[in-house]
């Protein structure tokens, strides 16, 4: 039988899984055998499987999966504690033994035992213990997990070579030792060298010194080339940032030992720290945020350390580390941890008087911050700093130009959910016309996100003010960049963006009535948001997950499926309460409003939906969505005359709020709810 992939590897989205999973396909693909057994004919791996790297998220997971499983020769299991509580894993695992393979499946033993660690379908296979690939070591190091796994992976490549694990052992160990003693040989040609060069001892000691410091520089000028450049160009190829993570990675060995020989010691450790940015931007495209932040803590501790020596330059680097730092918290959905380390970025960055573009951009990103913790006058007041910097720096280069796409974005966003529909809509014009001008400078994938955000809230503003027909626009255009973006499954930005988009369409489609099509996109955003938190376990993916549980609901109730609506609100309401102790009050208010609303429309607990509606209002009472829901409780309530003043307001914004409040009561009389009086809507 042909086979599409050599390989499949089967797996938690749990950090240390992910991780090693990575690591080991990168190993196994990267694998080729001795010439000798190439002369035998046995064969390299051509090409293995894994779901990050392989699904487009826009396709049905199951069918993907399934038929990569039937065309895969060899299955590897990776197996830990989180394993057997993962139906999926037990589900791939029971598909390859029914289609007879079950002496091709290979556990990959990570930690636990295979009593704790199995899930239930590979116990069943009788000689499994006999293939388990064992890499545990005491507290989970990776790096001595990967040396135990190099040898380990060989029993999953002999079986696809076709030769014994045997022999392919014997050939692994002897290409080692003969890597090992030509590495001897060189060095002790270079020392030949060198003592060659002269006969007299201080002539061989100058001889050598000048070769090494040689060494060192070229060393650099390469180390140079992979910190800053490999790194930037890879940057816009989809599905290499698990490539640059283990360049940059292996970088760090490099680095470290030129530190230890540097006669330079300050610039070496430069590099060293650069590095470490790199890898923690790396890292957090990916989804791994601890180890982001552990990389950028390592540049933090030598920035720190150059900077208390004097070094010059230092001072600005630490701020600037400090400020990846709070990307990374942000990203993360540490609101609160991001805000305070903004604030020491800014600080240091005045502090050592350093560039005012810079500053801009930290500015910016504490307005961002703020808006999460629901803080909007900090908000405000961080995002018109950031905006008066950039009138003095003015935006004659990209960099300047991404940050007035973001800094007008962020305040739209801002504007938009507190009902200022003509400013914020302003503000998201003017940074579609920015992001327009950058893509014309560079069309690259970072620039083509910029525009999928910006244009998908102003999108928004349109669709609730009426302008109906420009929204759709918005939205197509966003959404086929975001679909094309997503296709690089790895990037955890990308399929954010993606499944808001869908989201945002979702809500529109759900304004106009057209219920079937909102319940469509707001599946597909479902899909996405579920891996997302799978994958990353942050606050803030848990929350959207759960923000679009809760709209899928809402919209099955329009559709007049109330048992689909209480089960999509329940499960939203679970997974958002359990987030909620690490977001800020803009996410509690969000809760407690759609929780107003379930007890509302689902358990018709009236007294109870006007509670949780005045809790999310003293949390944020500027929010639109929160007036909204708090009008419909105190119309249920009998409170006529708020309901109307509220109502009446939030209409008054826009056509498209004024068609969705038409919708909600509509819905609200075929559920069999009655306010007890005929409502006047006041349309703009």
């Amino acid at each position: 039988m042909s086979f599409q992939y050599d390989v499949f590897f089967s797996y938690r989205h749990k950090p240390l899984d992910a991780e090693l999973t990575q690591k080991a396909f990168n190993a196994v693909e990267s694998y080729r055998l001795p010439r000798r057994l190439l002369a035998r004919g046995c064969e390299n791996i051509r090409r293995a499987f894994r779901d990050t790297e392989e699904l487009p998220v826009s396709r049905i997971l199951t069918d993907t999966i399934d038929q990569a499983l039937r065309s895969t020769r060899c299955l590897i299991v990776v197996c830990s504690t989180d394993t057997p509580s993962s139906e999926w894993i037990d589900r791939e695992v029971s598909t390859f033994i029914e289609l007879g393979r079950a002496e091709h499946i290979y556990p990959l033993l990570i930690t636990g035992d295979p009593e704790h660690s199995f899930p239930p379908s590979l116990k069943l296979v009788p000689d499994i213990l006999e293939r388990v690939m064992d890499v545990r070591v005491p507290g989970n190091p990776v790096k001595k997990m990967m040396e135990k796994a190099e040898t380990e992976l060989l029993r999953v490549i002999s079986d696809v070579a076709g030769c014994t694990e045997t022999e392919l052992a014997r050939e692994h160990k002897l290409r080692r030792n003969r890597r090992f003693a030509a590495r001897a040989a060189a060095s002790l040609a270079a020392f030949a060298a060198v003592a060659g060069i002269s006969l007299g001892l201080m002539n061989r000691a100058q001889a050598y010194r000048d070769v090494a410091q040689t060494r060192e520089s070229a060393s650099m000028r390469i180390l140079n080339e992979l910190t800053y450049s490999l790194p930037d160009h890879l940057t816009n190829v989809p599905g290499a940032y698990s490539r640059i993570a283990g360049i940059l990675e292996r970088n760090t060995e490099d680095i470290n030992a030129i530190l230890r020989l540097s006669a330079d010691a300050d610039s070496a450790e430069f590099e060293a720290a650069a590095n470490y940015e790199k890898l923690a931007n790396a890292s957090a495209v990916l989804g791994r945020y601890e180890d982001a932040l552990e990389a950028e803590d390592r540049a933090v501790e030598i920035f720190g350390a150059l900077a208390d020596r004097g070094v010059p330059g230092s001072g600005e680097a630490l701020a600037s580390a400090f400020n990846n730092r709070a990307i990374f918290f942000e990203a993360s959905g540490r609101y609160e941890e991001a805000a305070a380390a903004y604030a020491e970025a800014i600080a240091r960055q005045e502090r050592a008087g350093g560039d005012r573009l810079t500053l801009a951009r930290m500015y910016r990103g504490a307005g961002s911050s703020a808006i999460s913790l629901g803080r909007d006058e900090e908000a405000a007041a961080s995002l018109d700093a950031c905006l008066a910097l950039l009138s003095e720096t003015g935006t004659g280069t990209d960099e300047a130009l991404e940050t007035a796409v973001l800094a007008h974005y962020n305040y739209g966003s801002l504007l938009y959910r507190q009902g200022r529909y003509p400013e914020a809509e302003e503000h998201l014009r003017s940074s579609c016309a920015y992001c327009d001008e950058l893509l014309g400078r560079t069309d690259s994938l970072q620039n083509q996100a910029l525009y999928v955000k910006s244009a998908g809230v102003l999108a928004n503003v349109l669709r609730d003010t009426g302008s109906f027909e420009e929204a759709d626009r918005f939205y197509a255009r966003a959404i086929k960049k975001a679909e094309t973006l997503a296709l690089d499954a790895e990037n955890t930005a990308n399929q954010r963006d993606l499944a808001l988009l869908y989201n945002y369409s979702a809500v529109n489609s759900n304004t106009l009535g057209d219920y079937a099509h909102a319940d469509e996109l707001y599946l597909r955003s479902v899909e996405i948001w579920a891996a997302l938190a799978e994958k990353t376990g942050t606050a803030s993916d848990r929350s959207l997950y759960a923000l679009t549980l809760i709209n899928t609901g809402e919209n099955a109730f329009k559709l007049q499926d109330y048992a689909a609506s209480r089960r999509f609100f329940e499960q939203g309401l679970d997974v958002y309460a359990s987030a909620l102790d690490e977001l800020g009050d803009y996410d509690r208010a969000l809760y407690q409003s759609w929780l107003s609303y379930y007890r509302l429309v689902i358990l018709r607990d009236y007294p109870g939906a006007l509670e949780a509606s005045l809790t999310a209002l003293e949390l944020q009472p500027k929010d639109i969505q929160v007036k909204l829901i708090l009008g419909y409780a105190c119309l249920y309530n009998g409170n006529r005359d708020a309901a109307s003043a509220i109502l009446n307001a939030v209409a008054a914004l826009g056509e498209g709020q004024a068609e969705m409040i038409r919708r909600d009561l509509a819905a609200q009389r075929q559920a069999g709810m009655d306010p007890g009086f005929e409502f006047a809507l006041n349309a703009p």
